[in-house]
């Protein structure tokens, strides 16, 4: 079975995926840095991370059927995709309930994350409880391997992504302290600055109100 196995590609990318490969290879410690620094030098960019996941996945599909939550997919990103094109980002890829996106700058993101809430709220008004769709959001900001428009690896990716799923309550945006550092973007003072710490990392962020979102 397991000489069948046939493993995906790390992202697609040819040329990034042999750049991998060809370190892995390496034993040398600087033949290791100077490929890290290539790699870095090839591929890495500044920018803001935005990171979504749908609220209540679980719960939802234990009570009313996976069938019924992939519906409910399936209508966000119908209206995240072309929120995200709007506020001047890229929307890098949807897994299951979650949407990844990159942001030259900060203000888009947070932008982005506004107006796909309040989107979302207008559209709830239509739908029973069941029907309804809440996002919980997660920003940060800094350097990020980002290959094409498919993917991206990097420090704030790991970061937006804790505070995207494991820390917003739905309808909630987190950002992070350094990434409202590289905003113009006036924290409300209704807003809670919090610190938060996940598998050995400590994150200190922003918890903008959902009022933010809903008004904006």
């Amino acid at each position: 079975m397991a000489d069948n196995l046939i493993l995906r590609p790390l992202t697609g990318c040819n040329a990034f995926d042999q750049r991998i490969a060809d370190f892995s290879d390496l034993s040398d410690a600087q033949e290791q840095e100077q490929a890290r620094s290539r790699i870095w030098d090839e591929y890495g960019v500044e920018g803001a991370v935005f990171i979504s996941d749908m609220a209540s996945f679980s719960s939802t599909s234990r009570k009313i059927g996976v069938c019924h939550f992939l519906k409910l997919i399936h209508r966000a990103r119908q209206i995240i995709a072309p929120l995200i094109a709007a506020t001047n980002g890229t929307l890098l890829k949807c897994d299951a309930d979650n949407c990844y996106a990159f942001f030259e700058h900060t203000d888009d993101a947070i932008r982005a994350s506004f107006d796909i809430n309040a989107a979302l709220f207008a559209s709830n008004d239509t739908y029973p409880i069941q029907e309804q769709i809440y996002l919980s959001i997660g920003i940060d900001y800094g350097r990020v391997l980002l290959i094409g428009s498919d993917d991206y690896y990097g420090d704030p990716v790991n970061t937006a992504s804790k505070l995207g799923e494991d820390l917003a309550i739905k309808s909630e945006t987190l950002v992070t302290d350094r990434a409202i550092e590289s905003s113009s973007y006036v924290v409300p003072e209704l807003a809670e600055r919090m610190t938060a710490r996940i598998s050995e990392i400590e994150i200190q962020y922003v918890r903008i109100p959902m009022t933010e979102a809903a008004t904006k």
